[in-house]
């Protein structure tokens, strides 16, 4: 039996949220830099929900995808949400046992997400081409 999922943990992403913008700048609210904490918590739960006993993303890239997704069209920091949706997802596969270059591609991709021009399933896809699992 493999290793249970391990998920990111709210002020985990808040905590990378501010990392990037400290790093790379961009406007910071203060505190937890939040435009949408219940948006946030809410990914949080989806990410190991469950309807009529199915897993809603039952594997490691949906998952990943959705961190993704969900943090650059929801909007949930009031800046860096490209940045802090890719990262977040990134680490979220690290930790899970896979690696994740973020580079010029990866730019893409968040934009392509922030103008609807890539759907989950894409998204799911890429990630999946984009990593590799760690020894």
């Amino acid at each position: 039996m493999g290793r249970a999922i391990q998920v990111l943990t709210f002020t985990q992403i808040v905590e990378i949220n501010h990392r990037l913008l400290e790093e790379f700048g961009g406007f910071f609210a203060g505190a937890k830099n939040l435009q949408n904490p219940i948006s946030l918590e809410h990914l949080l739960e989806e990410i190991e929900g469950f309807i009529f006993d199915q897993e809603l993303y039952p594997d490691i890239f949906s998952k990943a995808a959705l961190i993704a997704q969900r943090i650059i069209i929801g909007h949930i920091c009031y800046d860096g949400n490209k940045r802090t949706g890719m990262e977040s997802c990134r680490m979220f596969l690290e930790i899970n046992g896979y690696n994740m270059v973020l580079d010029h591609e990866a730019i893409n991709v968040a934009l392509d997400i922030t103008a609807h021009k890539i759907q989950f399933n894409e998204i799911r896809t890429w990630l999946i081409n984009k990593s590799t699992k760690m020894n």
